[in-house]
């Protein structure tokens, strides 16, 4: 009996050893896997996380802040600088270290010696549209730094900095050629910041700013300073200096920029001038104009909201918006039309009573009593509408808008700005697709004198008259010609494009060019005569709404389109001025104006107008339906 009470007690001992066996076993689990799980977050911390903790502990005890780089120069070709950077002094509000933002703006009103609601309001909107720091004051003078420097110990969160800033010397006159700079937004910075852009950098936003932002933006710099417990600043400890960016030199002549643009700059429309030989911009001006100096210092309160509801719309570039050409376009018909075989030759002529029947509608010409017999080059330098309508009842839209095509109407110019529009060359397939109806001939006869459904730039004009100026070569329009960095060397150098060759009979293109001079010798456009100079030109009063309709506000539309030279063409020119009236009285006189500061020729200070040029607008609508300008 004893011996099996014994037996089951060393079984029951085995057992319990057994459970604390296991036990034992689980617990020494249990602390090898916490002692894994403290290793695993001890590498975590110590050696992956290690570059964010590092970047942690140093912003606690560093400050690190952007130098920006100074943008390239835009150089004229004659050796102006048009956009250049000025240094100046920047106030700033750092987030991180600002305190007390009520107390800092009482200290900085006073400072400053400005209103305290209005720095406040001026910050907290500042606060609401700005990433990174708030810039609250901009261009300091020497006194407003010297006030703040002595007293920064005592401000922390608010910076001074010496930048330098985007300057336009000639401000309006350049303004839709260069285009301007303004601080990066939200979106811009989002998908730049991998390319080096800080939130405060400025960014090209509009013309050779904007195309060619990669060579003119520098490579940023940047600066750490030590900072105590309180935010203050201490001394430098690192420092890599910014590097700037690109100088450009433009095609652009600067007296002869300057003096399209005091030309234009009471009246509102374009000025646009190229080479014939390769397509090279020479001038581009476009009024009304804005100063670009102002996308960078800021409107004042109510200036920008009457610039943008302006009715004169400064802020459009009116050199590649389209308008109707008016009787600059028949130099297109004519070359149609001879191509065509529906002008059967130098002397095929009509009969021009002052109108012009076609079906059940009378058109009429713009000389009421009629031109009497007109040939092609009376045609051209009377502009007579008969004409044109009897070319336009007999061509092909189809074959007319081909022709208008290869001289480069009816898409972007490939000059680059973003907001260029093709414009429209109407033909059959677009008068379907766009209205679902079939094409009128009648249609024809008005697109033949400029207008109707046809629209054009004045930079496609200039364009299209440099293939009659130079025998048929369509070049590409450029106006950079090369891009140096600030060691002079020559990263980018522009070519001349040719676009493509127009193959049009010789003698029709002398025959247009006898024409195009007649109409400046003897015809519409004498008041761009200038004395020992050849010009070529053609004027266009283009209508803008039905003759009953017409008043000061809806004036025709006035239009030269020119070229000029000694032995051989050296510049055309396109000038449009808006609502100004007749193009042989308003828009000629700026085009002889433009070629005296070509040429240096003295100018007139008010050009005599020959006697009976007054061109009316071209045609009417009477009893036409379809004609009216969409």
């Amino acid at each position: 009996m004893k011996i099996v009470d014994f037996k089951e007690k060393w079984q029951k001992q085995e057992k319990v050893e057994e459970v604390w066996e296991k036990r034992l076993f689980f617990i020494k689990l249990l602390i090898i896997f916490c002692f894994g799980l403290l290793w695993l977050r001890l590498f975590y911390l110590q050696v992956i996380k290690h570059p964010y903790y590092m970047q942690k502990a140093k912003a606690r005890s560093l400050a690190s802040y952007v130098i920006k780089a100074p943008r390239g120069e835009i150089i004229t070709a004659d050796g102006v600088v048009v956009a250049t950077n000025r240094a100046i002094f920047q106030l700033y509000l750092d987030l991180e270290t600002l305190e007390d933002e009520e107390e800092t703006l009482k200290k900085l009103s006073l400072l400053l010696k400005e209103d305290f609601g209005a720095l406040k309001e001026r910050y907290y909107l500042a606060k609401k549209t700005y990433l990174g720091r708030i810039l609250l004051k901009r261009d300091l003078t020497w006194d407003e730094v010297s006030r703040i420097m002595v007293r920064r110990y005592y401000l922390p969160g608010v910076l001074v900095e010496a930048e330098s800033e985007r300057y336009y010397p000639y401000g309006e006159a350049y303004f839709h050629l260069l285009g301007y700079v303004a601080r990066v937004n939200k979106e811009e910075y989002e998908n730049l910041k991998n390319k080096g852009y800080s939130p405060e950098d400025l960014i090209g936003k509009k013309g050779i700013e904007r195309i060619f932002e990669d060579y003119l933006r520098g490579q940023n710099g940047r600066i750490e300073m030590e900072r105590d417990a309180y935010g203050r600043l201490g001394k430098v400890v690192g420092r890599t200096s910014p590097v700037s960016g690109n100088d450009l030199i433009i095609t652009v002549r600067h007296d002869l920029q300057m003096r399209a643009y005091e030309l234009l700059k009471d009246k509102r429309g374009a000025i646009v001038a190229l080479s014939p030989q390769d397509g090279a911009l020479l001038t581009l001006v476009s009024a009304p104009s804005v100063d670009a100096n102002k996308f960078i210092s800021g409107f004042e309160p109510g200036e920008w909201e009457k610039i943008a509801l302006d009715p004169k719309k400064p802020l459009l570039n009116k050199a590649i918006q389209p308008y109707p050409p008016g009787s600059t376009f028949k130099i297109i018909t004519a070359l149609a039309g001879l191509e065509a075989g529906v002008i059967k030759g130098l002397n095929w002529g009509v009969f021009c009573p002052g109108y012009f029947n076609y079906g059940n509608h009378i058109f009429r010409c713009w000389e009421r009593k009629g031109h009497g017999g007109v040939n092609l080059i009376k045609a051209i330098a009377q502009s007579c509408d008969v004409y044109f309508y009897t070319v336009g009842s007999r061509i092909d839209i189809d074959f007319l808008a081909k022709v208008s095509r290869s001289l480069g109407l009816g898409k972007v110019s490939g000059l680059g700005y973003s907001d260029e529009k093709p414009g429209l060359v109407p033909d059959r397939a677009w008068k379907q697709k766009r209205y679902k109806e079939p094409w009128q001939q009648g249609e024809t006869v008005v697109v033949a004198i400029g207008q109707g459904y046809i629209l054009t730039t004045p930079l496609q004009m200039a364009r299209a008259y440099t293939v009659v100026a130079n025998g048929g070569y369509l070049y590409q329009p450029y106006v950079v010609k090369e891009v140096r960095s600030k060691t002079g060397k020559i990263l980018y150098k522009a070519s001349s494009k040719l676009e493509a060759k127009v193959e049009f009979r010789p003698e029709h293109l002398d025959w247009v060019r006898s024409g195009l001079k007649e109409v400046v010798e003897s015809g519409t456009g004498k008041a761009a005569r200038v004395p020992g100079l050849s010009v070529w030109g053609k004027t266009g009063t283009a209508q803008v709404v039905a003759l009953q309709k017409r008043t000061k506000q809806y004036e025709h539309h006035a239009w030269f389109v020119s070229y000029a030279g000694n032995s051989t063409p050296e510049v055309v020119s396109a000038v449009l001025v808006e609502h100004g009236g007749g193009g042989g009285a308003v828009a000629a006189p700026i085009a002889g104006e433009l070629y005296r500061a070509f040429y240096k020729i003295p100018s007139l200070l008010k050009p005599e107008l020959p006697e009976n040029i007054e061109e009316l607008p071209q045609g009417t609508e009477e009893n036409y339906g379809n004609s009216t300008t969409p």
